[in-house]
């Protein structure tokens, strides 16, 4: 019974010390990590105007992507369908042109909406780190976060 027990416990202190260690590992590998690409990769808003993202049921989330052809913006608002050009230039962008399709969304999709498309507007500069993504306004505060999704 006493054998048992020992054995129970020695497992569980391995376990334990197993996933402590993992998790650390983990978080040096990430660190190692290239950047993703800015343009041609998917970014899910994950944060924006301070708070937290979070994706409505039936609805898309929102995201957009910087494709290299054109400069063209694209993606949604988590409410409607999003388009428009940016331009790069080392740590500086700017997107132009940007609009909307018009539908009727819930409150919290409509809000998510309003506080993206003003941050695109104020967006001056951009940082990217991993698979994060961080617009910035003119004195480098964060005006929304993204993470990259690989969608295959």
């Amino acid at each position: 019974m006493i054998r048992q027990l020992m054995f129970c416990v020695l497992t569980s202190i391995t376990l334990v010390a197993a996933g402590c260690s993992s998790t650390e590992v983990d978080r040096h590998q990430a660190a190692k990590y290239p950047d993703e690409s800015l343009v041609n990769t998917y970014w899910k808003l994950i944060n924006v105007d301070g708070a937290p993202v979070t994706a409505q049921e039936n609805v898309r989330e929102a995201h957009m992507v910087l494709h290299l052809d054109a400069s063209r913006l694209a993606g949604s608002t988590g409410c409607n369908t999003l388009t428009g050009r940016y331009q790069v230039e080392n740590a500086r962008i700017a997107f132009n042109q940007v609009a909307t399709t018009k539908m009727a969304c819930p409150a919290a999709p409509m809000k998510t909406e309003q506080d993206f498309l003003t941050a695109l507007k104020q967006a001056n500069a951009w940082h990217l780190e991993g698979a994060r993504l961080q617009l910035l306004d003119d004195n480098d505060a964060p005006l929304a976060s993204f993470e990259a999704v690989h969608l295959y």
